[in-house]
């Protein structure tokens, strides 16, 4: 029998490792340009509000990890859904734009990875389809332009552009705009195919920040831990990160040398969906930044359901209730309905904050208090329901 020699054998297998090596780096690398970054910016009001209902972020937080750490808890943790509107960029042509079967693989991508949080995403109606070569490249910079036609109230609004920039000229993976009301993200069509780089920018909308901080200085979070609930992320089951990049990434492995005030090394979480480290490396959410997510969609749900719904949809014995002025003028909201019986009103912003509520007496109610915005006013007659919304 013909025996191949030894050295062809080693030969080949070298070849094959050299091969898969090869392989495995072009697929990481090809997810993990680091000039391709997040574009989200923490501003200082989500933060103010954030720690605003701090405390009650804590107990639904400790509540969901309670419960989802057994299969009888986990089995009364309610299933939240977010609609997604979907806007895709394209040519003045009609031409290019992420491809329909990419987008409703993204979805199931995010469904599979929110499942234990117990959030799922669906889109809502149709595509909204942005024919303009002047937004085909995008840059961060022309966000209001491009959203003031271009907008969904009720929904997450998600808009897939060829090419993205921040106002810096910086190629960037995506952003969420987490300023008040908003619920805003762009991305990249490349990135958002990528498993991680979508699901990063909904933690932001969730509240979640970079696992190194708000901002890219070096964080100020210890290693051991004794800051960890005001520091960094502010999340104490994610590792201290000093700024994952580059610089300190073998693939997925952490070779920095950086440490803290202490002295200590950083030993980041090179896997976690909040850092900087490399796409193809970020896989997971860590316990508390799913508990957080989900409690604070607690605060924020209204944004997402029939509270947003307007008259045409409406289709209870308060749906013909009509309210004047609006917007508001000298401190009155006018209700003007044929039922007589007993209303009871709650006001509430978009972030689900209670401000307040009664029962509707003269059909008027006193929104002297309320600062300037828009709110949400939600009548209850104990057999119907209705949401309308108005602005002082």
């Amino acid at each position: 029998m013909f025996r191949p020699p030894m050295n062809l054998f080693k030969t080949k297998i070298s070849i094959l490792l050299v091969s898969m090596s090869l392989s495995t780096t072009f697929h990481l690398s090809s997810q993990n340009n680091s000039d391709y970054s997040c574009g989200t910016t923490t501003s200082t009001e989500s933060l103010e509000f954030y720690n605003s209902i701090r405390s009650e972020i804590n107990k639904s937080e400790k509540s969901f990890m309670a419960k989802s750490s057994s299969a009888k808890g986990a089995h009364d943790i309610k299933v939240e859904h977010i609609p997604i509107k979907a806007h895709i960029i394209r040519t003045s042509q009609g031409s290019y734009g992420l491809d329909v079967d990419d987008l409703n693989q993204t979805i199931d991508n995010l469904n599979a990875l929110f499942k234990d949080i117990y959030i799922q995403f669906s889109l809502s109606g149709n595509i909204n389809y942005i024919d303009n070569d002047a937004f085909y490249h995008f840059n961060k910079s022309d966000e209001s332009e491009l959203t003031k036609n271009n907008y969904t109230e009720g929904a997450l609004n998600i808009y897939f552009a060829n090419n993205l920039k921040n106002e810096s000229n910086n190629n960037i993976c995506g952003y969420a705009n987490i300023t008040k009301n908003t619920n805003i993200i762009f991305m990249q069509n490349s990135c958002a195919i990528n498993d991680s780089s979508l699901a990063h920018e909904i933690g932001h909308i969730l509240s979640l920040i970079h696992t190194h901080g708000p901002n890219d200085d070096m964080t100020t979070e210890l290693v051991n831990g004794n800051n960890c609930d005001t520091d960094g992320d502010g999340i104490c089951d994610t590792p201290a990160d000093p700024k994952l990049g580059s610089n300190n990434l073998d693939s997925c492995n952490y070779i920095g040398i950086e440490t803290d005030a202490n002295g200590d090394k950083y030993q980041p979480d090179t896997y976690n969906m909040m850092s900087y480290s490399y796409k193809g490396c970020r896989t997971q959410f860590s316990n508390q930044q799913k508990a957080r997510m989900y409690a604070f969609f607690q605060f924020i749900k209204m944004q997402f359901t029939e509270a947003t719904t307007e008259d045409d949809k409406a289709t209870s014995s308060l749906a013909q209730i009509k309210i004047y002025p609006n917007p508001v003028s000298n401190g009155t909201l006018n209700i003007h309905s044929a039922i007589d019986s007993a209303t009871d009103y709650q006001i509430s912003n978009f972030y689900g904050q209670v401000l307040s509520q009664g029962q509707l007496t003269n059909k008027q109610i006193d929104v002297n208090n309320l600062s300037s915005g828009t709110y949400l006013l939600i009548l209850n007659n104990g057999n119907s329901r209705v949401v309308k919304k108005f602005v002082k």
